[in-house]
């Protein structure tokens, strides 16, 4: 008797191939996993607009056959294993989950390390996966919205350094630059980048101050744009390694501003250096006044703020502590 061949295997080949036809069609690289997968079956590689590969990636996982598309609210239901909830919410690309149906030869996406990271634990175990979310019609900047590209040049740490400084807030009482962001961001020797709403609003205080503006700081919608377009920014230019991914849970989930402290890269501390000698060129000029040891690209120090509430919270932080240590034998199951 012939070994008879398995048609899920069949089922699984048509949603790979599917998935990698579209990625060329989109211009994108798809690289399938040749090893045995663990939850990943490939990756897909962002490619500029210009035909530029550019090293980030997402990693993938393909479902294909009726028996995925379970109807829920109008959008479709995905029950991942526990193994693979845990895998994914914890790994280091971001991981789309797609779907694919033979039949209709539609592919439908989720980002589920984004939808696992943000879930409530009151949430049904499941990943929704929107109708509207079809491969075959999605751009790759949409895909890659979990890395923060947008349309924009990889540039030159020069031509970075530049669009920094000329871009600013158009909003009179919100006198701030990326620059400033930037420079009153560093941290950790100028190792790290930092940033929060303390940051922006000191910023521009401070200039407002100078100026003898009457007027305190405004701040809109456009200005809140302004600044997570800044961290888009940031990290689509890889000057510092910020998890966007986090960004986006405060920014979508939570509606506020991130905030974050992240190491510099090599471009990153190529841009401090490059502000370090512009600024000692025009100290030589005269074109700006030698101020000794303060620089324009200096450390700043980031430091808790204990408010009395969180003083209390230390003297209850040691009673915790106190009385763990009293239980005989600290299993929680029986508190």
């Amino acid at each position: 008797m012939f070994p008879k061949y398995n048609q899920t295997n069949s089922q699984e080949r048509l949603g790979v191939n599917a998935v990698a036809e579209a990625m060329a069609k989109m211009g994108q690289i798809w690289r399938e996993n040749s090893m045995a997968d663990v939850g990943i079956d490939g990756q897909i590689e962002y490619v500029s607009p210009e035909g530029f590969a550019t090293g980030r990636l997402i990693a993938v996982q393909i479902k294909s056959g009726p028996s995925f598309f379970k109807e829920s609210n109008g959008d479709w239901l995905f029950h991942p294993e526990e193994k693979h909830r845990f895998y994914w919410e914890r790994f280091p690309l971001p991981v789309l989950i797609i779907i694919h149906n033979p039949d209709t030869n539609l592919s439908y996406w989720q980002d589920a390390r984004q939808a696992l990271r943000v879930a409530k634990p009151t949430d049904a175990k499941g990943i929704t996966i929107p109708k509207s979310n079809i491969l075959q019609s999605t751009s790759a900047k949409t895909l890659f919205e979990g890395f923060a590209v947008i349309d924009q040049d990889f540039m030159s740490v020069e031509d970075v350094l530049d669009y920094l400084i000329r871009e600013k807030s158009k909003n009179a009482s919100f006198p701030v630059s990326y620059l400033n962001l930037f420079c009153s961001g560093l941290t950790n020797i100028c190792r790290s980048l930092y940033f929060s709403m303390d940051v922006a609003l000191t910023v521009a205080e401070t200039e407002l101050e100078n100026q003898n503006s009457p007027f305190g700081v405004g701040m809109g919608d456009s200005e809140h744009n302004f600044l997570f377009d800044y961290i888009k920014f940031i990290v689509h230019q890889h000057i510092a390694d910020v998890d966007f991914s986090d960004c986006m849970i405060d920014w979508h989930d939570r509606q506020m501003q991130p905030s974050f402290m992240a190491p510099l890269t090599s471009r990153g501390k190529k841009l401090v250096r490059l502000i370090h000698e512009l600024e000692d060129k025009l100290k030589l000029e005269g074109k700006i006044e030698n101020t000794g040891n303060l620089h324009a690209a200096q450390e700043s120090f980031v430091q808790l703020l204990f408010t009395p509430s969180e003083i209390k919270r230390i003297e209850l932080t040691n009673k915790f502590q106190q009385e763990y240590l009293k239980i005989p034998n600290k299993h929680m199951s029986s508190y």
